[in-house]
């Protein structure tokens, strides 16, 4: 719980506390507040032992007020059992209560996780080593990410409620599904060409999937959706996928035709599912 204490309140206090002598106190209170302000020093004036006072006072408020928590995010190590390449993790969110859940990986391993929740506002974020800057963003993306790590380090898995259900104090209980594989490509760079980048991994094809009945998924000339518009595609056209990136808080993805594999564009990534091609 947060606590605020406001200037105009220690200001007022304070102003209290010298206005208060025995002569203006109430008169059940005079009796324990005289040798409070008795001067049984001839040589010593009231007027020090007021101007303590409102110190006094100001030691004591702030004292009984449970010192201000600096905002953060809760970080756990996650540890694999010997002979295991997984977890998984059970927790509780509640508000803007985030957790990152901090493991060790190595360039070129392939990482999965899968959030199950009973919260649809719960999602997931993958960050990199040295970056806050996701790889990978539930959000816009979903609850499950497959990926070809791009680096050595420690990588965070953040798991946080959406805004407007964190405000509204709303919970969500959860299981994560943590899975680090080495394969060939343990200590490799990345694929490149037509695989997807190590930025956000993925298929070899995508497939649009999503898209309203009367309108098209628009392929553009860059990762904006500002950006003019190459074409547009239905449900179901499959994709060729030369990788995704985070770009102005979104998943976008480089795709080309089936039909013409010269002619490339970017799409949201929230639009596309792994093809069966």
């Amino acid at each position: 719980m947060k606590y605020v204490l406001s200037i105009t309140a220690l200001l007022l206090v304070s102003t209290t506390a010298v206005a208060m002598t025995p002569g203006n106190m109430p008169a059940y209170c005079r009796g324990q507040a005289a040798s409070a302000f008795a001067t049984p020093d001839p040589n010593r004036g009231l007027s020090s032992t007021m101007k303590s006072l409102p110190f006094i006072f100001l030691v004591w408020l702030v004292a009984a007020v449970p010192v201000l928590a600096a905002d953060g995010i809760r970080e756990e190590a996650v540890h694999f059992k010997a002979g295991t390449s997984g977890t998984t993790l059970k927790g509780r969110l509640h508000g803007d209560q985030d957790v990152d859940y901090v493991l060790g990986a190595k360039a070129g391993q392939r990482m999965t996780v899968d959030l199950h929740t009973d919260n649809p506002q719960a999602y997931f974020n993958v960050l990199p080593p040295g970056t806050d800057e996701a790889i990978f963003v539930g959000s816009s993306a979903g609850n499950r990410f497959v990926g070809t790590l791009p680096a050595d380090g420690n990588y965070r898995i953040r798991v946080y409620l959406m805004r407007p259900a964190a405000r509204r104090g709303e919970t969500a209980n959860y299981r994560l599904g943590i899975k680090i594989g080495g394969g060939a490509h343990a200590g490799a760079p990345a694929p490149k060409g037509d695989f997807a980048d190590g930025l956000a991994g993925g298929p070899d094809f995508w497939q649009v999937t999503g898209v309203a009945a009367n309108d098209q998924l628009k392929v553009r000339r860059s990762p904006s959706a500002k950006a003019a518009t190459i074409v547009g595609l239905p449900n179901g056209a499959v994709l060729r996928n030369h990788g995704c990136a985070i770009h102005g808080g979104q998943r976008w993805c480089q795709v080309s035709m089936q039909d013409d594999p010269g002619r490339r564009g970017w799409v949201a990534g929230r639009y596309l599912r792994e093809s069966s091609n």
